[in-house]
């Protein structure tokens, strides 16, 4: 299945970004480009994620988030080369999301260590190292635990996987599950760089878009995307769905995409009310997602074939 050409785009900016800065820098460069924002002053008031948190956040935690000293320079800000005042916003936002997501923490991934490796942006919080990846790790995976209706999943297939942050999230929420990666490159090479070096090499399997037929039917317990169907064209994402439908056959599936979205590449606008959802699909729940409010996640039980 050949990628968008939206998505060609972005694995040859990234494939940039490895030439000038390496994959062990990945957590402060090509992870901007995947599901980690950066906040700034000239977009912050703009931005529905920092009004959703402000508006869930108490005014105690507010003001512990805001005066607790953290630290802006140094060597661990180290090839990020932002202004302290947005190091600072930055840092502010991460704390609230942490805030936000532990408060909503049914499964515990934020008791998860935020791995050094990849060099994550200095952020700390009550003496640790935390991040928003891990947060919003943290808030999908009660989600997708919803979807899974206590099962545990031994088999988990995901679309568009970025640098690793959801697969780090569920294979230690789902220690026997071996993971499948459908990406291009280089995201495949940031990934298995990434988690290759976290877990063991017989739990992870990493395909490529034209490989996707060689994964077995119903071998699959749990289907996941986020954020990557909105970037394709409607017959591409009529595809993928087909393939969650055939290798997650009596499994769940959870979607996170942006509810409407313009891809100026390919000049799509893609709706998610518009994705081909197989009919057999039991619907499990759909909502606008928390903090990020202009993505729908949603959750469906594929039944076995008759």
């Amino acid at each position: 299945m050949e990628p968008s050409q939206f998505w060609a785009e972005l694995g040859a900016e990234h494939s940039r970004d490895l030439a000038t800065y390496g994959v062990e820098a990945c957590k402060r460069h090509q992870a901007l480009r995947y599901f980690t924002w950066r906040w700034n002053w000239s977009s912050v008031r703009s931005s529905e994620q920092m009004r959703f948190l402000l508006k869930h956040t108490s005014v105690p935690t507010l003001i512990r988030t805001a005066f607790t000293p953290a630290r802006l320079a140094g060597g661990d800000w180290e090839g990020i080369p932002w202004p302290k005042r947005d190091r600072w916003l930055y840092t502010f936002a991460n704390r609230l999301l942490w805030q936000y997501a532990a408060g909503r923490d049914t499964l515990g991934v934020t008791k998860l260590r935020e791995p050094e490796l990849g060099r994550p942006i200095p952020v700390k919080w009550r003496k640790r190292l935390i991040s928003q990846d891990l947060a919003n790790g943290a808030l999908e995976a009660a989600a997708i635990g919803r979807a899974l209706r206590g099962t545990q999943p031994e088999s988990i297939i995901e679309l568009g996987a970025g640098y690793g942050r959801t697969a780090y999230v569920l294979m230690n929420l789902f220690a026997r599950a071996q993971y499948t990666i459908v990406d291009i490159e280089p995201a495949r090479t940031i990934s298995r760089w990434y988690l290759s070096q976290l877990f063991p090499p017989e739990r992870l399997r990493f395909v490529a878009p034209e490989e996707v037929d060689t994964i077995e039917a119903g071998s699959i317990d749990l289907a996941v995307t986020i954020s990557s169907l909105q970037e394709m064209t409607p017959k591409q994402v009529g595809g993928y769905l087909e393939l969650f439908d055939r290798v997650a056959a009596g499994g769940a599936v959870y979607l996170k995409q942006w509810e409407t979205w313009h891809n100026p590449t390919d000049d799509v606008t893609m709706n998610i009310d518009d994705y081909p959802i197989p009919d057999r699909w039991v619907p499990l729940f759909r909502e606008h997602a928390p903090v990020q409010t202009r993505f729908i996640q949603a959750g469906w039980h594929i039944p076995e074939p008759a």
